[in-house]
């Protein structure tokens, strides 16, 4: 079957919905996220019609059904921790239990990763308990997980506890598992949890620690090697070492390349399509970039590549793409000297601005493509500060509206106010220059 010329920006844009919604688009929205009107919908149909069946699925007659069958650029296999590979087994017996009986021939990807990844853990830790087919693993699956030797790394991992109870998943392994079109970003993206839990066990020794883990793997998606093993022995970022390891990796196991290039924006590397060009992971990356003409960065050969670590997939999408913009405007409200904290009390919200002990602002930063009322709905009201705000990209505007449609949504919120960066910079000036002016 042909496919479409625009397959690659239809992907990019699939990708970049999924990274901040749960549903599917619908044919209006995927426009929107494409930069088309909503009346161009008829045409965005013809080319996933082209794509059908091999990049992209849907059910006929279903809204918000819309979904990727794989993605076109293989993952690399990355070592994984215990808790990756538990997250993985848990997925793919959710999956199985939710597959008719009758399909069951192909096993979940999530599943066969999950196994994949315990023999080989098992195998470098020279234990011989993992399966190595499907009827042993569901008869070890039925046994405590911690039979498995290197499980008994999980701290707080009842001895009791196994993926299947009664002949069915277990409550375990419901709460373990991870749902998506993208399971192996999103397992990796489960680290972020856990250094999120593990602070919050103990919030006022690891405020500042939390702290300098977040800003570290949004501003330096790469490092040198040297750098990382300078970190690994930080005095602040001791208690998250073991997180520290599973969130960066070697350069080269991520990517196979002669030369290796990097987004001007993001910092991350950019991937190698068919063609020969070089556009960042993420598509927004991409329109940024060539709108506020950043220049580009120097590439570097395969031998340079082999001293240097990279944060996974799944925490470059779902821990530094987000925290891009949060960093820039807590930069910028620094510059005005403004106090600005940001997550505190361990990601409570993104910034804490304090222009006096009895003037401050909690505020969220949103890097969304399109409002989704449900979600701004879960944003609280924070009692301790004079505002709460929920701020988006100016760049994100054309689409998003917020200026139109804020008064209409803004009564559901409960006191919670919808702002763009350049408003609350301009409303921190008004502040800063009414001080001024009574002082």
């Amino acid at each position: 079957m042909k496919v479409t010329k625009h397959r690659d920006k239809i992907l990019e844009a699939l990708r970049e919905w999924f990274r901040t919604h749960k549903q599917p688009p619908t044919l209006e929205e995927l426009c929107v996220e494409l930069g088309m009107k909503p009346s161009q919908k008829a045409t965005v149909q013809k080319w996933l019609q082209s794509m059908r069946g091999i990049d992209v699925e849907w059910d006929d007659h279903v809204a918000r059904s819309l979904r990727l069958l794989q993605e076109d650029f293989n993952q690399p296999e990355i070592e994984m921790s215990v808790k990756e590979i538990v997250r993985y087994l848990a997925t793919g017996l959710v999956e199985w239990e939710k597959t008719d009986p009758k399909k069951r021939r192909q096993i979940p990807k999530a599943l066969r990763l999950g196994m994949s990844g315990m023999y080989l853990k098992s195998l470098l830790q020279g234990d011989e308990t993992a399966p190595s087919n499907l009827p042993e693993f569901f008869e070890w699956a039925a046994s405590p997980v911690v039979n498995w030797s290197p499980a008994r790394e999980i701290e707080h991992l009842s001895e009791n506890v196994t993926l299947i109870e009664d002949g069915l998943v277990s409550d375990f392994a419901t709460q373990w598992a991870v749902s998506g079109s993208d399971v192996e970003r999103q397992v990796q993206e489960k680290v972020l949890e856990d250094v999120l839990l593990h602070c919050q066990r103990e919030p006022n020794k690891l405020d500042d620690a939390y702290r300098v883990f977040r800003q570290l793997i949004i501003t330096k998606p790469v490092i040198s090697y040297r750098e990382y093993r300078r970190l690994l022995s930080d005095s602040q970022l001791i208690p998250l070492r073991e997180f520290l390891q599973q969130v960066y990796m070697d350069l080269v196991e991520l990517a196979e390349e002669e030369t290796y290039h990097f987004c001007p924006r993001c910092k991350y590397v950019k991937r190698k399509r068919p063609d020969g060009t070089y556009p960042c992971w993420n598509q927004w990356c991409d329109r940024l970039s060539t709108k506020k003409k950043l220049p580009p960065l120097p590439t570097i050969s395969r031998k340079e590549a082999e001293k240097l670590k990279i944060v996974t997939p799944g925490v470059y999408r779902y821990g530094t793409l987000p925290g891009i913009y949060e960093i820039m405007l807590a930069e910028e409200l620094s510059k005005l000297g403004i106090r600005v904290t940001l997550w505190p009390k361990i990601d409570r919200y993104d910034l804490l601005v304090e222009f006096s002990k009895k003037l401050r602002w909690a505020i969220d930063v949103k890097d969304w493509s399109y409002l989704d009322l449900d979600r701004l709905q879960t944003v609280n009201y924070q009692l301790e500060t004079k505002e709460t705000f929920v701020v988006f990209p100016d760049d994100r505007e054309n689409n998003l509206r917020v200026k139109v449609v804020r008064q209409e949504i803004e009564p559901e919120l409960k006191g919670v106010r919808l702002k763009l960066i350049s408003e609350i910079i301009e409303q921190a000036k008004a502040i800063l220059n009414k001080n001024k002016n009574h002082a």
